[in-house]
């Protein structure tokens, strides 16, 4: 049987193409042996390096991130079981090390797999078998690297609002303790709250409210910094913002009521709606009263509701 035919039917043709794309790191200080893995390896249209000094592969495993390592063990200065040693004790290695030997006592091979390495082949090997061996290992570390991508995208879910992609108030929790203990600065908040939201729920039914909050939460998201700034979905309507610099903190919330101003929903039989935000607004920030600030921001927004809408109140 023709073996890439085989191939082909072990993995599909998505991860056969990016195992094609993967990188190699061949560790050995024999010339002869490199040379017959990387032309042999470079044939299946895998990216090799190679390096023939134990002692060189730490830096070359930080400088080319490798996607899998083949490494002998019986090298000077630094043997195999070292090297794997070293790299393994860091957490975030998971880069996986199959071990090419001429040891093939069983005590090697033991200590090998024990000390991380997923496979121990002994030389001389059969280039069938290494080729096999090496998209085994390639398959499991992108499957483990897919679970991984998962479970940050779930984790991100939990602390994520479904409606408007902004942070929820589980997210506000670990927020205001992470304030509490000075590993997170803010200096103003504003709460954001839809003008009279229920009559349009009423007026246009719930998936255009919906739609609506979406908008809102894209404008806030637009109008303030990503990478200094939070936003939450407070509840209902009203969202929170927090701001890590109070100097300009009145210009992002008129920002925000202009952009608002603008917005446009596509509403049935050719309807057309205004739609308004009003804002309270505090820089008096006590990171050891996080209520506090809270109530600020809402007896700031209630000030702008009870004086007509469509404003900004600063308490």
């Amino acid at each position: 049987m023709d073996n890439k035919l085989s191939i082909g039917n072990y993995f599909s043709h998505e991860s056969w193409d990016r195992l094609m794309k993967c990188r190699i790191l061949i560790v050995d200080d024999e010339p002869h042996n490199l040379n017959i893995l990387r032309i042999f390896l470079n044939s299946l249209h895998y990216e090799i390096i190679t390096v023939e000094d134990g002692k060189e592969a730490f830096s070359m495993v930080k400088e080319t991130a490798p996607d899998l390592i083949l490494l002998d063990v019986m090298m000077p200065e630094v043997t195999g079981f070292e090297i794997c040693k070293q790299l393994i004790a860091d957490s975030d290695f998971d880069i996986p090390i199959i071990f090419l030997s001429a040891n093939a006592q069983k005590e090697d091979i033991l200590q090998g797999l024990r000390l991380g390495a997923i496979d121990y082949l002994t030389k001389p090997f059969d280039l069938d078998v290494l080729e096999r061996k090496v998209e085994i290992a390639l398959h499991q570390k992108a499957k483990v690297k897919n679970l991984k991508k998962d479970n940050k995208q779930l984790a991100k879910l939990v602390y994520v609002d479904a409606l408007t992609s902004l942070y929820n108030r589980a997210y506000l929790d670990i927020t205001i303790r992470m304030i509490k203990e000075g590993t997170k600065q803010f200096q103003a908040a504003m709460m954001v709250d839809m003008d009279y939201f229920k009559d349009i729920n009423d007026n246009y039914g719930h998936l255009v409210g919906d739609q609506v909050l979406r908008e809102v939460a894209t404008i806030i998201t637009s109008k303030i910094s990503c990478e200094h700034d939070l936003a939450f979905r407070y509840g209902g309507d009203e969202f929170l913002v927090l701001l890590q610099n109070e100097v300009n903190c009145v210009e992002i919330a008129d920002s925000i009521i202009k952009a608002v101003d603008g917005l446009k929903v596509s509403l049935a039989h050719h309807k057309s709606q205004e739609f308004s935000v009003s804002i309270g607004l505090t820089n008096n920030f006590d990171p050891t009263s996080f209520d506090q600030i809270i109530m600020q921001a809402d007896s700031a927004l209630l000030g702008a509701k009870n004086n007509g809408r469509h404003q900004i109140k600063i308490r």
